[in-house]
């Protein structure tokens, strides 16, 4: 049966170079027609029984499995590694498929591995065995979506073997007699190797969501510089600023420092357990958490920057105050947002000695009643807040 193929579309110089530099060439290609790897391994194994087990060298189901294996590569990549079932048709295969040269693979080798595995019709009498085997697809889901680079690749080839051993276990002849005791051996075995995978790649899950993170906040710190350039450049150029004006550039230190201080802050604290990331969201919402990251820092610098200006917050009143005390605030109003947020929170009459949390207000207000607990509970607490607030008041 011939399969129609769509018309090509003519594009402007302009439109190719912009599809190459964004790797989308194989998007104005002809679509391949979709094959799944089930139709492959049933035309491999009838293949293998019609024809090799017969000593014939070629017929109808070798040129329908070389059609349909050509077809399962122009969509998924090369076959790497494979494993056939004899008994049954059934079969794992390990696929590479080599992304086209953009920006961000240009001085790097980037491709995509995926595990295809059709064994329903070989595990059909084994829910054990087809138990497992679930597993570990869904292991190699896990990891062909987060892992990338070298975790990725031992990770999926890991799998691999271990779905090829069971499925050699399993594919026996018809009169095979299994016993019990091999299969819960076998089971315990792939059990403990699961449990060792699922280890590794929430360690290499960990790792990599650091790396993306960093790459997201070196890409926002761009972005931000970018930003800051353009609008000092601009604000210069119709005459709204003066370069040579102390608040200025005071100004402009500040946010600067503040988006340092939120990317200092970061690396600081990479190195430590605390740190965590929830790798599973994706790389692409981690890497615009990490992109955001400098924002913060700056706009948190910005605010304790402008608040100071306006003498909205008391902090060394009546003393001079030069650029390098403005960079120092604000480089530590990115790198703590909990310092900043004592700051802000005064400009708004909250001195963090009401909300009971950690060691503001909850500390203040037991150490205020004698060091123990109030004998009447919430409403002892009150009653020396209260208090605290008419002695001000006075």
């Amino acid at each position: 049966m011939a399969i129609a193929q769509s018309l090509p579309q003519t594009r402007s110089r302009l439109g190719r170079a912009w599809d190459a530099l964004l790797g989308r060439g194989a998007a104005t290609q002809t679509a391949t027609p979709a094959i799944s790897f089930g139709e492959v391994v049933w035309a491999h194994y009838q293949r293998q029984q019609k024809e090799v087990y017969e000593d014939a060298l070629a017929g109808e189901w070798h040129d329908e499995y070389q059609r349909r294996l050509e077809l399962f590569c122009a969509r998924h990549g090369d076959i790497v590694e494979a494993y056939w079932c004899r008994y049954e048709a059934s079969g794992v295969a390990l696929t590479e498929n080599a992304l086209p040269k953009r920006l961000t693979n240009f001085y790097r080798r980037d491709s995509i591995l995926k595990l295809h595995t059709a064994t329903d019709w070989r595990t059909a009498n084994a829910p054990v065995i087809a138990s497992t085997l679930f597993r570990w697809q869904t292991a190699a889901i896990k990891a062909g979506e987060i892992l990338r680079d070298t975790s990725e690749r031992i990770a999926l080839y890991r799998i691999f073997a271990a779905t090829t051993r069971l499925l050699a276990f399993v594919d026996r002849e018809p009169d095979h007699v299994r016993r019990h005791a091999e299969l819960d051996a076998v089971v315990a075995d792939h059990d403990r190797e699961i449990a060792d995978l699922s280890s590794y790649y929430a360690r290499a899950g960990e790792n990599g969501a650091r790396i993306v993170y960093f790459r997201g906040m070196v890409w926002g710190t761009a972005a931000l510089a970018l930003l800051l350039g353009a609008s000092f450049l601009a604000a210069w150029w119709f005459g709204w600023i003066d370069p040579h004006d102390v608040p200025t550039y005071t100004l402009f230190v500040s946010v600067a420092m503040g988006a340092a201080g939120a990317v200092f802050s970061v690396m600081t604290r990479m190195a430590k357990d605390s740190f965590r990331l929830e790798f599973e969201v994706g790389r692409k919402s981690i890497r615009h958490l990490g992109g955001i990251r400098p924002w913060i820092g700056a706009l948190s610098a910005f605010v304790v920057y402008v608040a100071l200006k306006s003498d909205l917050i008391e902090f060394l009143q009546g003393r001079e105050k030069g650029i390098y005390f403005y960079a120092t605030i604000g480089f530590v109003s990115g790198f703590s947002e909990r310092r900043a947020n004592v700051l802000i929170n005064s400009i708004a009459g909250d001195d963090d000695r009401g909300d009971g949390n950690g060691d503001n207000g909850g500390g203040d207000v037991r150490k205020s009643s004698g060091g123990g607990p109030p004998p009447n509970g919430g409403a002892a607490t009150a009653l020396t807040v209260e208090t605290r607030i008419d002695e001000q008041r006075r």
